[in-house]
């Protein structure tokens, strides 16, 4: 089958006007700057190795301060310190803004400039990850859809509006954050608890990439699940390996608390911000009875040894997965401590100590006496059956995200529907999404209206991601339109 299925056009209920139209029209004259901004973002290296690990990303800040600069937006940054103690160590975080005719809300574009480690190995000769490289339509390039072409259609909805000479009231401004694939402490958590008033707009569009086929127009992030990675150290006894200990070897341990996961570890059920059935009635709306059965027949590309079939039952439901484990100094020595990092997602409305319990009860059920950090209770204590027990599990903290969701009736939500069907010409469809993004700190801190929006491409966080050219021209008009309805005067 194809992969992509054709949409239903719809008349929108708010079509462009004429004024409108002649911005818009704009966009299409800049196509190729769009691309050539895109370019340079994607050849600026802004590796992001991990939250503990200093990584100097002042090259790609400084960049886009100079090109907002030289636009005539106001720039400030702010600067959020790296706990080494180093003067020279601390990570930026920019507000690129201008202000209207009077004074009224503030719309934020948001977007991060980090990108995931690559391996230069696993790319294509033609395509290398910082090349950013055009062939077949696409740009090639770590960080090229995740999220860095959104950034450049942002960048250039702002330039075209000021540039333009429309007459708003208010403010827009762009926030451009150093660190969200490591969860933001630098970025999307540093500014809220130190600059809450910077950032605090009436409603914020973060641009990651909503676009995946075999779509062709993009869906509208509402909500996302929250981040709980755990850390399991398991406690054993030591030994030679020519004599097992098969209830005693740390790993063996592990293995067991793997094993019977899937069967009994019973954590609470919570409904979704969009249940399946919402989900299958907007596929429906956009695609029609015969695209809707085509897009559930669909398949994307899969690796050759990846054997796990569609699971769609991931989007509804808190999930775990086991994806670090470390143990063992040498071949005949049992091991008597093993690690084990679960990245759990959780459902929006589920309590982090609610999780915690669950996974209490489950290491009852086995046998195992575990310990918690300090700010969490324990159900054991209340067991005196492991009162005078050795500690099996020591539970350590390596981040924890609530699950967030985004009402989209709100004003600013409606005036976003009427854009995007303005443009698109389809019914929206909106999305809970299963990963992270900024949009989870901004809410959890009190920020409304956060919505996320962005454009194609394939391949975020593998080797020949590429953004797809011919889907940022109607993103930057979206982005472009939404501004001028929203704060028009």
């Amino acid at each position: 089958m194809s992969d992509t299925i054709e949409e239903i056009k719809i008349i929108p209920a708010f079509p462009i006007t004429k004024e409108e139209r002649e911005l818009l029209s704009i966009v299409d004259d800049k196509e190729s700057e769009i691309v050539d901004l895109l370019q340079k973002l994607v050849q600026t290296d802004s590796m992001n190795l991990s939250a503990d690990i200093f990584v100097d990303k002042s090259e790609i800040f400084d960049f886009t301060k100079g090109y907002m600069d030289k636009a005539g937006f106001k720039t400030d940054y702010f600067k959020a310190p790296f706990p080494s103690g180093k003067k020279d160590e601390f990570y930026y975080n920019l507000i690129a803004s201008f202000e209207g005719e009077s004074k009224g809300k503030t719309l934020q574009f948001n977007g991060h400039l980090d990108i995931v480690p690559y391996n230069p190995d696993n790319w294509d000769e033609d395509t290398p990850p910082l090349g950013g490289v055009i062939k077949d339509g696409k740009l090639y390039g770590r960080g090229s859809i995740d999220m860095k072409a959104g950034v450049a259609c942002q960048m250039m909805a702002m330039k075209l509006l000021k540039e333009s000479g429309a007459k708003i009231n208010g403010k827009l401004q762009m926030w451009f954050v150093p660190d969200e694939e490591t969860h933001g402490a630098y970025g999307s958590k540093f500014m809220p608890q130190n600059h809450f008033d910077v950032i605090n707009a009436d409603a914020t569009i973060i641009s990651e990439p909503r676009i995946s086929k075999p779509m062709q127009s993009p869906s509208i992030g509402i909500s996302e699940k929250g981040p709980h990675w755990f850390k399991f150290t398991f406690h054993g006894a030591a030994g030679h390996g020519s004599w097992p200990k098969w209830k005693s070897n740390a790993i063996n341990k592990a293995v067991r608390f793997i094993d019977n996961s899937k069967k009994k570890l019973k954590i609470p059920k919570i409904k979704p911000p969009v249940t399946k059935k919402q989900s299958l009635t907007m596929l429906k709306d956009r695609l029609g009875l015969e695209g809707l059965k085509e897009f559930r027949k669909f398949v994307p590309e899969k690796l050759p040894l990846d054997k796990d079939k569609k699971n769609t039952s991931n989007l509804y439901q808190t999930t775990f997965s086991f994806n670090q484990i470390k143990a063992g100094i040498k071949t005949n020595v049992i091991p008597d401590t093993c690690e084990l990092e679960v990245d759990f997602r959780t459902m929006p409305g589920l309590e982090s100590q609610d999780l915690i319990d669950a996974i209490v009860k489950y290491c009852t059920k086995l046998g195992y006496k575990i310990e918690l950090p300090e700010r969490f209770t324990n159900l054991q204590h209340s067991k005196s059956k492991f009162k005078d027990e050795p500690i099996d599990i020591t539970m350590s903290i390596i981040t924890i995200g609530e699950g967030s969701a985004t009402n989209p009736d709100s004003e600013f939500g409606k005036v976003l529907r009427s854009s995007f069907e303005a443009i698109y010409e389809v019914s929206p469809i909106y999305s809970f999404a299963t990963g992270f993004s900024d949009g989870g700190n901004m809410r959890e801190a009190g920020m409304k209206d956060i919505f996320i929006i962005g454009p194609g491409g394939r391949g975020a966080h593998n080797a020949n991601e590429y953004a797809d050219i011919s889907t940022l021209n109607d993103i930057t008009k979206l982005y472009l339109l939404v501004a001028y309805r929203y704060l028009k005067l």
